[in-house]
């Protein structure tokens, strides 16, 4: 009965498991080649049933637009609480149609707020 060696739970033990097989059945006594040892590791990940992608497709910016400013933010902030102060007003004058259209000025300046402060976080 031969003993299967249990499957690695993380990426990092594959990949600890495949160099210390690649150390055992390599010669100790010649020199180390990375090509076999990344070679044998590909082998022993495919083996577990991981597989090495790249990254350049997401490692790659998003968004080559500048920063936005903070006057910018704070113009997009205001323009979103004069649009909520119009639709309370308008609510209170009884305007159902002017405090729906307030209310989506206001949502979309405030969706427009957070992205921009979202960016300039990012950018940090």
């Amino acid at each position: 009965m031969t003993h299967h060696a249990p499957l690695p739970a993380t990426p990092q033990d594959a990949i600890a498991a495949a160099l210390d097989d690649y150390w055992i059945t390599s010669d100790p006594a010649g020199p180390f080649h990375t090509t076999e040892a990344a070679q044998h590791v590909d082998a022993s990940l495919t083996g577990y049933g991981y597989t090495i992608t790249t990254l350049t497709a997401a490692a790659a910016p998003r968004c080559t637009c500048p920063t936005p400013s903070r006057a910018n933010i704070t113009v997009t902030a205001l323009l979103a609480l004069a649009c909520l102060l119009g639709c309370l007003a308008s609510l209170a004058r009884g305007e159902l149609g002017w405090a729906a259209i307030a209310f989506f000025g206001a949502a979309a300046l405030a969706n427009e707020t957070a992205a921009s402060l979202h960016t300039r976080r990012a950018h940090r």
